[in-house]
Order: C-alpha cells, then structure tokens, then sequence
C-alpha cells in the first residue's frame, strides 16, 4: 500500500476569493457584469427550447469566427470551457521540462495550482516595489514563462516594449 500512496499528487487546492453575500456587490476581478445579458443573448435564450441540447464541443461557430478575424485557419484555434481549462492544456502542453517554469510571486493563484496537480518545477520570481516584472529575474535557464498581462490581482499591465 505504501508504494501506491507514494504516487498520489500532494497538490494544495484553489482558495477562491471572497464570495460576498451581498449581491449589490460587482466582483470586477471575477469578470462579473454590471450589466446583465445583452437583448441578443436574451433573444436567444426566449428560444428554450434549444438549451435542453449538448451545446457543440468543439465549439466551431466559435471557432469558425475567431479564426477568420485573425486570419488563420480553424484548425489554429484552440477553444476551451474557461480560462482555467485553456491554462490547463497550456501548462500540459508546453511545460514539459525538469527547469522551472517561472511567473511572478504575485499573480494569479491557479498557475502554482497547475503546476503542482501536473509536477512541473516552477519559481516565482518577485515583483518590484511597484508590483512590476522585473524582467532580469527572468534571463536564466528556465522550463517556460508565463507574462501574465495584465497581471491579476495587481491589473499592472506590461508593455512589450518593457518585457
């Protein structure tokens, strides 16, 4: 039993932010919206009959509509259910190293979470002491990099001509 135990990830689980009960309250660092849906969105759900059916998993009207705007073809782009899966498949896909990925100390919490849940080595280099990349911190041997931009919680945002 010992041996089986011993490949099971210790992994710290996702604390979410506070949930207020007051629903006057509009938690802007969790992409609520003040507005409510569109008349388009509420035109649609007028149609329910439609929500009773799996919606498409591969999401390609989507997909069809982001590819011609940025001029590529559907097969370049990727789609997922949220940010946090979409982070999920980048971590998966591209950290896959024995270096340690590095992003900044103060940022999003889910990225050390993947990290841990998928045993990729990280190091989260400091900000300055205005809550900025120090981008020398980042000049060394190293599995990948996540710029988060802005940077949650501190919603500093990087221009490239700095990074």
């Amino acid at each position: 039993m010992a041996a089986w135990s011993d490949n099971i990830r210790k992994v710290e689980p996702y604390v979410p932010g506070e949930q207020p009960r007051d629903t006057d309250v509009i938690k802007l660092n969790t992409n609520e919206n003040p507005y409510g849906p569109s008349q388009r969105v509420k035109n649609v759900m007028m149609d329910i009959d439609t929500l009773r059916l799996y919606p498409d998993p591969t999401a390609s009207a989507l997909v069809d509509v982001l590819a011609e705007y940025h001029g590529v073809d559907p097969s370049q782009v990727f789609v997922g259910v949220g940010s946090d899966d979409v982070l999920a498949m980048s971590f998966l896909t591209f950290f896959n190293s024995d270096k340690p990925i590095l992003f900044p100390d103060i940022t999003y919490s889910f990225y050390d979470v993947w990290a841990e849940l998928f045993s990729i080595p990280y190091e989260r280099p400091a900000l300055d002491e205005n809550f900025r990349l120090v981008k020398e911190n980042y000049y060394r041997e190293n599995g990948g990099i996540v710029f988060p931009n802005p940077n949650a919680p501190t919603g500093i945002y990087e221009d490239i001509k700095n990074v």
